[in-house]
């Protein structure tokens, strides 16, 4: 080749290589530009964006933000995230479908503060200018801290430490952007530490890990009352439960959920709570609470959202119920222990009977199994029970009957047997009891001595156990109108003493059906 031919190739080739060059440094500076204005002057209306770096790689498709600062008037405080990375932005696909596609969006150290939202400001139409399509084949979220905050009392409403969570596949239209979660998904983790979050005015669920992949696992929930068992009193004006409810370890197999328009549905296939605790307290010295209580079935079944958990199971739990029913005494209290429990077609929208199978320890020793079910028939809420005590020493109930009652029982219950069925109103049973020795002993009003008197006039009612069949057994029928102002555990107990009572003084024959 002739020099001079060989000069204008080698010219040619760098005039080629200036102009690429040249080229991309124009592109890489009007994309920038272009970016930068967008975050500074476009979203200005709306969204305050500051930053420190801008990187961008159109050789490499990549585009970061470093130590960004966000702020919205009515949405959002001042928000800080420290990176915020994109990767493969598909130019072709935009060029030939207008399509904004990503392979990956990554963004990390998030320290944000959201408002709830203004009840006064008036609804906008649901209809978007939205024209685009997005679509993010990957997406990243990793230790982000968040906190909600109540516009109107400034108080926290929810936090959550350490979140990370993926999606893939994310998509968004003009379609997708008027539902509640305005993008589509195909798979999502989640996780998060140190959560909080208050669930109304009296109480707060904390809970320490939460981790979503396929199955849930939830470490150390925390359910309780926001004050101390005297100091709740202050700031109610009727009675109402002090709560303390722990829970070491939470395992769903499954957590699906979906959303369509104004609805909401859950199903999770079963639900572990392992060593549950839980403690009540209530001070009966404050006024009655007078509002209606629905029965248990039929509060599932109007949840303003769809539920259906087939199986729900406690292992290993613990409960505590106390009360305070005269000044200057200490409150009265049972404890169940050993307790396990399956509950099964737990929902809102199926028709299946609700079903509790219940086994534990009252007073810490003798066994216990009360089973429940609720149901519906010709629009009536129905429900049955039935329950077996066995080797009770009765002494061991003298914490509860001492200050609630003002009573000590001797004896032992050698087995209680008892069915019950019934509506929202009225329910009716039987009762069979096998007991021995058996005598109640009524005490003075300050609880330190005995009423001789009314010790003696109620013992002759109450038949000690000796007159039985010939299986050792007295019966006592059961016939109870519930008041709806009371819960249904209030429900069971008086039909359960309504059959003790009349097992006790009556003739304890077993009635002919």
């Amino acid at each position: 080749m002739k020099p001079l031919v060989q000069k204008k190739h080698i010219l040619w080739t760098l005039g080629t290589i200036v102009l690429i060059v040249l080229l991309y440094s124009a592109a890489h500076f009007y994309v920038k530009n272009k970016i930068a204005h967008g975050l500074k002057e476009e979203l200005t209306s709306t969204l305050q964006v500051e930053y420190e770096a801008l990187s961008l790689s159109l050789l490499f498709n990549h585009l970061s933000l470093e130590n960004i600062t966000l702020a919205h008037q009515s949405v959002l405080n001042t928000t800080k995230i420290g990176s915020l990375s994109l990767n493969g932005f598909g130019y072709l696909e935009y060029l030939r479908h207008g399509t904004i596609s990503v392979e990956h969006i990554k963004i990390d150290d998030v320290k944000a503060a959201f408002y709830t939202k203004d009840s006064t400001e008036t609804k906008k139409s649901k209809t978007s200018a939205f024209k685009e399509k997005i679509k993010v084949h990957n997406f990243q979220l990793t230790n982000a801290n968040v906190r909600l905050i109540d516009r109107k009392t400034d108080s926290l409403q929810f936090s959550a430490e350490a979140i990370t969570m993926s999606l893939q596949d994310v998509k968004v239209s003009s379609n997708t952007v008027q539902n509640k979660i305005p993008f589509t998904y195909s798979s999502y983790t989640l996780a998060a530490n140190a959560i909080k979050t208050a669930l109304g005015p009296y109480e707060d669920l904390y809970i320490d890990k939460f981790k979503l992949d396929g199955a849930v696992v939830i470490n150390g929930v925390e359910l309780k009352t926001k004050y101390t068992k005297v100091a709740l009193q202050k700031h109610i004006s009727k009675e109402r439960d002090w709560i303390y409810l722990k829970i070491p370890e939470v395992t769903l197999s499954k957590f699906d959920f979906t959303i369509e328009q104004d609805s909401f549905d859950v199903k999770i296939p079963s639900v572990v709570l392992k060593d549950l605790a839980l403690e009540m307290y209530r001070n009966k010295l404050m006024p009655d609470d007078y509002s209606l209580k629905d029965m248990f079935g039929k509060t599932i079944r109007n949840l303003p959202f769809g539920l259906t958990i087939p199986c729900l199971m406690v292992e290993n739990g613990s409960v505590s119920y106390s009360e305070l029913v005269a000044p200057g005494t200490k409150p009265g209290e049972l404890i169940f222990t050993e307790v396990t429990s399956v509950m099964k077609n737990i929902s809102s929208v199926g028709s299946k009977p609700l079903t509790i199978k219940n086994k534990a320890k009252i007073m810490g020793a003798a066994p216990i199994e009360l089973d429940w079910s609720f149901y519906e028939e010709n629009g009536k809420h129905l429900f049955k029970a039935s329950g077996v005590i066995s080797n009770f020493n009765t002494k061991e109930l003298d914490a509860f009957l001492r200050p609630n009652l003002r009573a000590e029982a001797k004896g032992t219950i050698d087995a209680l047997y008892f069915t019950i069925s019934g509506d929202e109103f009225v329910s009716s049973g039987d009762l069979k009891m096998s007991y021995s020795d058996f005598s109640f002993v009524v005490l003075k009003k300050d609880r330190l001595g005995v009423n001789k008197l009314l010790t003696a006039l109620v013992n002759i009612f109450t038949n000690d156990g000796s007159k039985t069949d010939e299986y050792g057994f007295r019966f006592g029928q059961i016939k109870v109108e519930r008041d709806p102002t009371k819960s249904f555990f209030n429900y069971l107990w008086i039909n359960v003493k309504d059959g003790i009572l009349h097992t006790f003084t009556g003739n304890g024959k077993k009635e002919e059906k």
